[in-house]
């Protein structure tokens, strides 16, 4: 990004505010969307139901942390190939 975007002198410590701002909005979107991702993976894999991204977001139940690293461990194995 300091190859294509100059700060305002004086404006340095504003502009490292607003990045740092910007990363952890994103990282919380990750989050977000990486668990989203998880149910549907894990719905599609272990349950043999088809669900999109809205119910997904109005599941209730919590993947367990093994049922994470479950599908966690199948897109490691897609990665490696």
């Amino acid at each position: 990004m300091q190859d294509f975007f100059r700060c305002q002198p004086g404006q340095e410590l504003r502009a490292h505010e607003v990045a740092a701002a910007s990363c952890r909005r994103r990282v919380s979107d990750l989050y977000h969307e990486s668990r989203l991702q998880a149910h549907i993976d894990y719905n599609a894999t272990y349950r043999n139901r088809r669900i999109n991204r809205t119910q997904a977001r109005r599941e209730t139940e919590i993947l367990t942390r093994e049922q994470y690293l479950q599908v966690n461990r199948k897109h490691l194995l897609l990665i490696s190939f």
